[in-house]
């Protein structure tokens, strides 16, 4: 049985293009019962997040947290191998992503200081 539920809606609208994508009522189990929840202020340089608390990753929930409304105060992170950072997300202020985490070394890198990136990860 599953115990997690979720829904994406995107919806667009820009002169005569008009797009929408819904997926409603997915759905997922947890092997494991834990959730892992870290909230990160990298600045420029790449930090490591830590996920040895998780004991297998998951379903993943990120989001910036800045309220900026330049939109310049974007974030992003990727798998992390040794040093080099190889950004898949990039959250602009208030962006949210959902997606399953591979097994891996994951870091963040922010365009600023003071960027706060929320990440919880529901263990699979």
């Amino acid at each position: 049985m599953s115990n997690v539920t979720y829904s994406i809606n995107a919806s667009v609208q820009k002169n005569f293009f008009n797009q929408q994508f819904i997926a409603g009522g997915l759905t997922a189990s947890m092997a494991n019962t834990g959730m892992m929840a870290v909230t990160l202020e990298p600045g420029t340089s790449t930090q490591q997040i830590y996920t040895t608390d998780a004991s297998v990753l998951g379903l993943t929930f990120a989001r910036n947290l800045v309220t900026d409304t330049t939109g310049t105060s974007t974030i992003s992170f990727g798998r992390l191998d040794g040093t080099s950072l190889y950004e898949a997300v990039r959250l602009k202020p208030g962006d949210a992503a959902w997606l399953r985490l591979a097994p891996g070394d994951y870091g963040a890198r922010a365009a600023a200081d003071s960027i706060p990136l929320l990440i919880q990860i529901l263990e699979d």
